[in-house]
């Protein structure tokens, strides 16, 4: 297939913007994006996109999808009192049926946003593998490990790694869309013997661990006090920096744990908008890329956020880095736009995030017939203003693994209307206890 549009963003190592440009998808793989006037020839089946720009489908680096059942719930709680008092007894009292209907709307949610990835630690992992599959899209799944309070017995850290392990031998790879790395809550939830399984295990099978680290100024305290060290040199200690490590938010570091870090190569989930609704503080994306580190964006839960709008946060980041550092170069709008793109991609370890020869078909169409782009007569304006001024309202139609999942702004994949009315009836049992 071939897809026509006005303008093709690339988004590789060094971004193109092609005004015209061609995008040619062969089977899940993109074979050629490049100007229209130098697109190769052959016989091919043709698309056009009038008024459209095609780019790379958005990553998100750090989730919790099914949590659409929990949206909202606790506002203006700190994060351990909004945990402990608000999510954790409903997250007890979960079913699979439950999770799996909470993950298809914010499956639905996501790619009507445009995000084509996303990164999910939660519970009952086969329910959000499931549901994440029958959407279409693409998921990293790291189930969740911890001892969950409320939740019975048998809801210990050691009960939730066995069944990560089982479902990793089941579920990894799955249509090649599904990759499944491991989920330990945080340092402060498990012990130093959970944390060196997590490693041993992670080891073992070359998966990704994804977990948060350093997320609120208090939390600093409660890993001290479990592992009399700060939560970076606990990870250090438990052997997780010498694996495939994404670290979600990573607010509350210092230069001596991100210099560790990145030594270690491990990668961080920026989560602007959560951290910022949570009062929990930003995280310092500008010293971290200075370090060379792997940096991708992520919108956290629907409960902390509140919504699964990945294109808030690719805008969101540069704001706080700027006001923060009185600085309106500290975050420049190719490194927000790269965040979402490219830089979440390889925060995953994924073959995704740019559109070149050899990646994933996960693209996307925004449209350009609307005031937010105009003016927008040099390739420079185009990207400012695909960052400052468009928005998800924009994308109309998704692409994950070449196969489209949205068109015309509606998503193809999920019965969102029944999704809505299943959420809306399992949040009110949950919240009623």
């Amino acid at each position: 297939m071939r897809y026509l549009a006005d303008c093709v963003v690339t988004m590789g190592a060094e971004c193109r913007l092609h005004r015209p440009g061609v995008l040619d998808v062969i089977g899940d793989r993109i074979a050629w994006a490049g100007a229209a006037s130098e697109a190769p020839g052959g016989t091919i089946v043709e698309e056009r996109h009038v008024g459209g720009l095609l780019m790379p489908g958005l990553v998100n680096v750090h989730g919790h999808s099914p949590m659409t059942l929990f949206r909202g719930a606790g506002d203006g709680l700190p994060l351990q009192r909004w945990l402990r008092d608000v999510i954790w007894p409903r997250e007890g009292r979960l079913s699979p049926d439950d999770v799996w209907w909470g993950m298809q709307l914010g499956c639905a949610e996501l790619l009507r946003a445009g995000v084509t990835t996303t990164c999910e630690l939660y519970f009952h992992p086969r329910a959000v593998a499931d549901a994440a599959l029958a959407a279409g899209i693409r998921c990293v799944l790291t189930p969740g490990i911890l001892d969950l309070p409320d939740a019975g017995s048998g809801a210990g850290w050691q009960r939730f790694l066995e069944e990560a392990a089982l479902v990793h031998a089941d579920l990894d790879g799955r249509e090649g869309r599904m990759t499944v790395g491991l989920g330990p809550h945080a340092a402060y939830t498990l012990p130093r013997e959970g944390l060196v399984e997590v490693a041993t295990l992670a080891a073992q099978l070359d998966a990704l661990v994804h977990m948060h680290v350093a997320e609120t100024r208090d939390e600093d305290e409660l890993v001290r006090a479990r592992h009399g060290c700060g939560a970076a040199e606990a990870l250090a200690r438990a052997g997780l920096l010498d694996g495939r490590l994404l670290a979600a938010h990573s607010v509350w570091l210092d230069d001596t744990a991100l210099d560790l870090f990145a030594r270690h190569d491990v990668a961080v989930a920026h989560c602007p908008q959560s951290n910022a609704k949570l009062g929990s503080g930003v995280a310092r994306v500008p010293r971290m890329l200075e370090r060379q580190m792997r940096v991708g964006i992520g919108t956290d839960g629907p409960a902390s956020n509140d919504n699964l709008d990945l294109w808030e946060e690719l805008r969101l980041a540069p704001l706080i880095a700027r006001a923060v550092a009185c600085d309106a170069s500290a975050l420049g709008t190719m490194d927000a736009l790269t965040l979402g793109t490219r830089g979440g991609a390889a925060a995953l370890g994924l073959d995704c995030g740019s559109l070149e020869p050899g990646r994933l078909a996960d693209f996307v169409r925004v449209e350009l017939d609307d005031a937010a782009f105009v003016p927008a007569d040099d390739d420079a304006d185009m990207l400012t203003l695909l960052v400052w001024a468009a928005s998800s309202r924009l994308v109309t139609d998704v692409w994950v693994a070449g196969r489209r999942l949205v068109a015309g702004g509606v998503c193809r994949s999920v019965d969102e209307a029944r999704a809505r009315e299943e959420v809306t009836r399992r949040a009110r049992r949950l919240s009623a206890g």
